[in-house]
């Protein structure tokens, strides 16, 4: 398995971790938090929300606060910058080029960021325990580290062909 491949699976995996666990009150809200969606129990009954209700829910003035308002603009950014992400490690594996995967560093790490922020804002009142955040991190990290493989012998033909030099 080629290293575009193992960084892709790990880009999808992503999106199946739970990143947080949350509690507010005395035990009177628990939260599991992934990075598309967050599953709520509370006494009123059990929930789950999506990430873009979470923006609905500060429009329509039901999300007060300004911790609580940037832990859902956190999380929201932190999800679309992990999706943009995974778009640019699919792009360079479909296109078999592994210059994408730093650029695709940085937006991984970057969600990383976002979604520990978010859990620092949803700390208010209770306690959070960041568990996927720092694995996003590291591969974040781990993307970046990553070499890039020489290109195709095709690109350097060409170059050889339009420079006469090779």
């Amino acid at each position: 398995m080629d290293n575009k491949k193992i960084l892709l699976f790990i880009q999808v995996i992503l999106l199946l971790i739970p990143l947080n666990v949350y509690m507010w009150g005395d035990w009177m809200l628990v939260s599991v938090q992934w990075a598309l969606f967050r599953y709520q129990q509370s006494p009123i009954g059990s929930s789950l929300i999506l990430g873009y209700k979470d923006i609905l829910y500060i429009v329509q003035g039901q999300t007060t606060g300004i911790s609580n308002i940037l832990a859902a603009l956190f999380w929201t950014i932190g999800s679309v910058l992990l999706l943009i992400g995974l778009i640019i490690t699919l792009f360079g594996w479909v296109n078999e080029r592994s210059v994408f995967i730093k650029t695709a560093s940085f937006f991984t790490f970057g969600g990383g960021v976002l979604f520990l922020l978010s859990a620092l804002g949803r700390f208010m009142g209770g306690f959070s325990i960041p568990l996927g955040v720092p694995l996003i991190l590291l591969i974040g990290w781990w993307m970046y580290q990553q070499k890039s493989e020489p290109e195709d012998d095709e690109d350097a033909s060409l170059d050889e062909k339009t420079t006469g030099i090779g």
